[in-house]
């Protein structure tokens, strides 16, 4: 099945239109006996599918349904449409979270074909399970080293720590980890930021395709890799890991009792 907010899907739904579109502006006078019956149905069925392609847009802008389980409610995955409904890995922090920041493994179903050099970890911020209508926005930290396991936390984000492997693809950190952050912690849509200590280029590539999803980049340590395109997003290099969490922090939203609209300039 095509992913909900990928663009294979939306290129079928556009061309159906245009499809649609055409067969009804040939065939408008043919029929003289069902003429009516075939304009109303045609009409119908091309608004429809203008209609379909414009929602799919608007959805793969904002993430407001990120698979097809949130948006048929076919699973507990349904985020946006409840936007109270705590996350998978929310009862266990409820009993088996520390007063301040908890730092867990995080093994999502898919995340083996991620091609991560070892799992990742998240890192839930103070206070998290006492908010249980909060949405926090997300750090995703692409790091270097396959021995680091944690890092400083951050004060009203989730930080999501990940090894990237030499197979691992942008789409995996712009749709299927987002995807699966937001079914297991209640984190935002959008608004994110990403910290990478190496990997620069695979950053810079992340940031140009998702830039709604992740609207700060930064970079530390030494650029192992070539350059890649420069990012739109805000950016900057900072000195070490610590700096560029403060700075990528600034950029993102307070967590709150609904999804944040993202700012239009500044940080918080």
């Amino acid at each position: 099945m095509m992913s909900l907010t990928g663009t294979p899907l939306l290129l079928l739904t556009a061309l159906a239109t245009v499809a649609a579109a055409t067969a009804t502006a040939t065939g408008w006078h043919r029929g003289r006996r069902t003429r009516l019956l075939l304009r109303t149905a045609a009409l119908l069925l091309t608004q429809a599918l203008a209609l379909t392609c414009v929602g799919l847009a608007v959805n793969r802008s904002q993430h407001f349904y990120t698979s097809w389980d949130d948006l048929l409610h076919t699973s507990a995955a349904a985020a946006h449409a409840n936007p109270d409904r705590p996350g998978r890995l929310d009862r266990w922090l409820t009993h088996h979270g520390d007063t301040g920041p908890t730092t867990l493994d995080w093994r999502p179903p898919r995340w083996r074909t991620w091609h991560l050099t070892t799992d990742p970890t998240v890192v839930v911020p103070a206070g998290y399970p006492h908010h249980p209508t909060w949405r926090y926005p997300a750090l995703v930290v692409l790091d270097q080293d396959p021995g680091t396991r944690t890092t400083p936390p951050v004060d009203g984000a989730v930080l999501v720590l990940i090894h990237p492997g030499a197979h691992t693809s942008v789409d995996t950190l712009t749709t299927t980890l987002p995807e699966d952050l937001q079914r297991d912690l209640r984190v935002t849509g959008h608004t994110w930021a990403l910290v990478a200590t190496g990997h620069h280029r695979l950053a810079r590539a992340v940031a140009a395709a998702a830039p709604t999803r992740y609207r700060a980049l930064a970079l530390t340590g030494p650029a192992t890799d070539p350059p890649g395109p420069t990012p739109t997003v805000s950016h900057t290099t900072a000195p070490d890991l610590t700096a560029a969490l403060r700075w990528a922090a600034a950029q993102t939203p307070l967590p709150g009792p609904a999804p944040p609209t993202p700012p239009s300039a500044g940080p918080r």
